[in-house]
Order: structure tokens, then sequence, then C-alpha cells
């Protein structure tokens, strides 16, 4: 059975909180403190279509999310020119035009989830005019 796509924001917030105590954790062997998040709009989109075209350009370690008609995408050990990247390549699979950038990088972006997925939004509300 493939793997599902998380769609609760509660959810998101649990799992940035998590990789954000067990990079620390793991920071002092060697482990990079650094990871990225992503959103991708949406409109129309059906889970089984995004599943099929998006989840097997992700490693195992990635994690998907579609919440409210938005694909967002946590990175582990992924800057933000990684994020980019994954960014064109989902864009591009999907066949959709990108829009700009909506990426934010932990620690450079927030300390925290609360931090970082306000700054993932406002950055969206940002690109969009708001």
């Amino acid at each position: 059975m493939p793997s599902k796509i998380l769609g609760y924001k509660e959810l998101l917030k649990t799992l940035v909180e998590y990789h954000i105590t067990f990079i620390n954790r793991l920071s002092n062997e060697g482990y990079e403190k650094l990871f990225s998040i992503l959103l991708i709009p949406l409109s129309g989109e059906n889970e089984e279509r995004i599943r099929e075209l998006v989840l097997p350009l992700l490693r195992e370690s990635d994690r998907l999310f579609y919440i409210e008609g938005k694909l967002i995408a946590l990175l582990p050990g992924t800057d933000w020119n990684g994020a980019l990247k994954v960014n064109e390549t989902i864009t591009e699979a999907l066949g959709i035009e990108p829009l700009e950038e909506c990426i934010v990088e932990y620690p450079a972006d927030g300390e925290n989830a609360f931090e970082l997925i306000g700054n993932l939004y406002a950055r969206y509300d940002e690109i969009r005019g708001e």
C-alpha cells in the first residue's frame, strides 16, 4: 500500500518540533544542523496524483503534507538551495508553473516550529501580495 501524504497542520508542527530536538541532540555527532520546509500552492490536485508523481522524487527521510491546497515538504539535511532544487523538480513533475520560491530554512528562518511555519506562511502571503 502506498504511503499516505500527511494532512494535518498540528502533525506538521509536531514533526518540525521533533526534528529540531533530534538534530540538536545529534549535532555533537556531526549531524547537519539544518533542514528546510517548502510550500507549493496547488489548486484542484488530488492526493493520489500527488502521491504518484511526487513521492518517488523524494528521499525516504522527506515528509510530504497536503494541507488546504498547499503541498508542504519537510526536507531534513537540506539547505535553502537544495530545497529550491526540490521545488523545481516537484513543479516540473506536476506540470505546473512555479511561483516564487516559498522556502524556509532552520535555523536561519526560525528557531522553533512556530516561527518556521509562521515564516513559511508569511512568505506565501508575501508572494501572493497579501
